[in-house]
């Protein structure tokens, strides 16, 4: 795999440049049939939930792709701020938000997943591949239940369907605004979020093309605040952290953003004959970012009144980005004996440089080119993963009851992170090096699946997918440690799938699956420096350590569902029972891994001998509810997690053993009800509910709703959608109606007001 290099920008390239010379040579004209999801080709076993494009017009004030999934049933996107351009992660029914390489999202079946770490910070998926506009429909797929899939989508499978133009020209224009008035401590502001984007497209015989702008200029509420534990009061502004320890103060807020982003986004789809279609795509992402910071202090920003000094000043940088992803597919849908499809994609980062301040003046300037002041700057260029997918399905004509599916995956990721102390870091990105993280992994795999239809009213799946994994080049370093190379990791397995599906006689479907998975570990959670964050014992001094990628071990996952589900007249609901057991989960916790300093608990991912997982969740979609012009959906989470058996300890040295899995919140509840008065007008009410979740392995969150807490929050967004005439459309909403204020380690957005003009030709 590490012979295949990054495709060029093809699609990009030829859609700008001459897509009408492609339509000269284009085969004659052929009439082809919708397109089926995965889900509906492979037969795959999982429950799955949809949405559509419509649905999503109607009843999310959405800003970028993740707004999508709202109210999808247990899912949660952590979009801190209109900003958020990297740090969207995904939380599913059981795994929560610092958790993203437990799910896998797809763009008409090409994974933009980050597979190189699993965490909040640099895991999240690549929405951008995808603008709001594209959206066709989306279906969530729920657990390890499909061969098809790694032990990736142990939380769930997002599979994003894009639309294809179908007239020879057509498009949209849009243009939204987005304003939240913010008011926490002393921070208070009000923050505009302005967004241009335009979608153009056409359709010449056997070709399509489209091509995706949208620019977006983003002022966001601060991310982060500084704290001192200085007895005398400093500010009028207490601070209690999330274990109930008071006696600071916050200092000021920081990490307040201005990010202005471009991204293009383009694909060409050639119609090969009546059933084979060849799809190249391309998309670039421009994120320039800088963030600032306001001080709470009479006296300036530094406590003691001079300067220069380092108060407040990690949150003050400037971030730019440049990230490329490249795909092509080939594809036949005949619905005859034989179909496949065929994926190669690259998400590269061609530029990824984050300059940090290393200290600032009272008045809050930055210090530069002094050599006592240094800032830092990461640089995260040339990271890059690649994926490629082989599918077929096969339906003997001698043995009609059988569907056989069958694929080859192969992915090979590489980390690249440096960090230089520099004088002149706002020019420089050379100087002393203060911490680097690399290494590769690379998948291999094969899996089959059967589903053998028994009789009318029976279907059973059976499959299971091999795997063999591997990590290497790993290297990690921090200032207080030498360079270490790491040493190389292999692993193979075997996960076996079933599924049983049973026709009711009152025309219900109850569905049982049961499968093994293995989760293997991201570069991130194996090349990594950590410190003695907790108790250092008898060495308070114990240095930086990097632990042995050797005695980290694959999540293995045994997952069980059981689901009952109805459709009648104007209703389709859900039940599901599901259950969990994942051995050696990957959780940061405490241990003592410095054989030099054994007294010294450090904090870093390790495996957590077995984490128990027990849930239910209830869905149901109501049309026509109680009269004609009214819809409403429903949906409820309730999960028991818990660490069933482990050899860690919290930051005290106790066991951990019994307490809550960290990230996972108990009960998550939505709704969302749609009024169209008339055929032109909709108005929909939205509903979200999280209860407050341990946010670590310590459970020790008694004040959960503070900064660096995680708080439950019950959240109301509503909106209103004209549709004026054939062309114009017109929305207007309100996100957090009741302005909760509250806390995910950040604080998020409060109430916000978003309006947005669509012109579609």
């Amino acid at each position: 795999m590490k012979k295949i290099k990054t495709l060029q920008p093809i699609a990009l390239w030829l859609v700008v440049i001459c897509p009408h010379a492609f339509a000269q040579d284009a085969i004659e004209s052929i009439e082809v049939t919708t397109p089926r999801t995965s889900v509906q080709k492979y037969q795959l076993p999982n429950t799955v939930e949809s949405t559509t494009a419509e649905k999503i017009a109607e009843t999310v004030n959405i800003i970028d792709t993740p707004d999508a999934l709202k109210y999808m049933p247990s899912l949660m996107v952590r979009k801190r701020d209109s900003a958020d351009f990297g740090g969207a992660t995904l939380a599913t029914r059981i795994w929560g938000v610092s958790y993203s390489a437990k799910s896998i999202v797809m763009v008409d079946g090409m994974p933009i997943s980050n597979l190189l770490f699993n965490d909040n910070n640099y895991g999240p998926p690549k929405w951008f591949v995808v603008a709001p506009q594209e959206i066709d429909r989306i279906d969530v797929m729920y657990g390890p239940f499909s061969a098809a899939y790694s032990g990736n989508a142990m939380g769930a499978v997002v599979d994003i369907t894009t639309l294809r133009p179908t007239k020879e020209f057509e498009g949209s224009v849009s243009v939204t605004e987005a304003v939240q008035t913010f008011s926490n401590f002393g921070t208070q502001q009000t923050y505009n979020t302005q967004q241009a984007a335009a979608l153009l497209g056409g359709r010449q015989e056997a070709m399509s093309w489209r091509l995706m702008f949208n620019h977006q200029d983003a002022n966001t509420q601060p991310r982060a605040f500084a704290t001192s534990t200085n007895g005398t009061p400093v500010t009028p502004y207490a601070y209690v952290n999330k274990a109930g320890v008071g006696g600071q103060y916050y200092l000021g807020a920081n990490t307040l953003l201005h990010g202005v982003s471009d991204n293009i986004n383009a694909k060409l789809k050639f119609d090969l004959n009546r059933d084979t279609q060849l799809n190249l795509s391309s998309g670039v992402f421009l994120g320039d970012t800088d963030a600032s910071a306001q001080s709470y202090m009479s006296n300036g920003f530094c406590a003691s009144g001079a300067g220069p000094c380092s108060t407040l000043a990690s949150g003050v940088y400037g971030y730019k980005q440049e990230h490329w992803v490249n795909g092509v597919a080939l594809k036949s849908d005949t619905r005859g004996e034989w179909d496949y499809d065929l994926n190669l994609s690259n998400v590269r980062y061609v530029r990824d440089m984050q300059r940090t301040a290393g200290a600032l003046n009272n008045d809050g300037s930055t210090v530069n080119n002094q050599a006592s002041y240094k800032g830092s700057v990461r640089d995260m260029s040339g990271t890059n993963w690649t994926h490629f997918d082989a599918k077929a399905v096969y339906r003997p004509t001698q043995a009609p009851a059988h569907l056989v599916s069958l694929g080859y995956h192969q992915d090979f990721s590489k980390l690249s992170s440096l960090t230089n102390a520099v004088a002149d870091w706002l020019n420089r990105a050379d100087g002393t090096m203060t911490a680097m993280a690399q290494g590769t992994s690379e998948t291999r795999a094969v899996w089959l699946q059967d589903a053998y239809k028994a009789s009318q009213d029976v279907q059973y799946t059976f499959g299971g997918r091999y795997e063999n994994w591997s990590s290497n080049n790993g290297g990690v370093y921090a200032s207080s440690t030498s360079a270490l190379n790491q040493p190389s990791v292999s692993v193979n397995h075997f996960s076996p799938k079933f599924s049983g599906l049973i026709g009711l006689a009152d025309g219900a479907d109850l569905n049982l699956s049961l499968a093994n998975a293995y989760r293997f570990p991201t570069v991130g959670e194996l090349y990594n420096v950590t410190t003695c964050a907790a108790s250092c014992g008898t060495n308070p001094s114990a240095p930086a350590y990097s632990p042995n990628p050797a005695i980290i071990k694959p999540e293995n996952v045994n997952a069980f569902e059981a689901a009952y589900s109805q459709r009648r007249d104007n209703v389709n609901y859900r039940a599901s029972f599901f259950a969990e057991d994942v051995r050696d989960a990957l959780i940061s916790q405490y241990g003592a891994v410095n054989p030099s300093y054994p007294g010294a608990l450090y904090s870093y991912w390790m495996n957590v001998n077995k984490v128990r997982s027990r849930g239910v969740e209830l869905s149901s979609d109501v049309h026509k509810f109680i009269f004609d012009q009214l819809d409403f959906f429903s949906a409820i989470t309730r999960v028991d997690s818990i660490i069933a058996a482990n050899d860690g300890l919290t930051s005290t040295g106790r066991s951990v053993v019994g307490n809550r899995t960290p990230g996972v919140s108990p009960l998550r509840v939505k709704f969302v009800a749609t009024y169209r008065p008339q055929d032109k007008l909709s108005i929909s009410l939205g509903g979200s509910y999280q209860r407050q979740f341990y946010s670590s392995i310590d459970n020790n969150d008694v004040n959960a709703n503070t900064y660096l807490g995680f708080s439950g929050y019950t959240l109301l967004d509503v909106k209103a959608r004209y549709k004026i005439d054939k062309n114009w459309v017109a929305s207007a909403g309100i996100d957090n109606l009741t302005n909760r204020n509250y806390f995910l380690y950040h604080p998020f957005p409060q109430r916000t007001f978003v309006g947005n003009l669509k012109y579609n030709f």
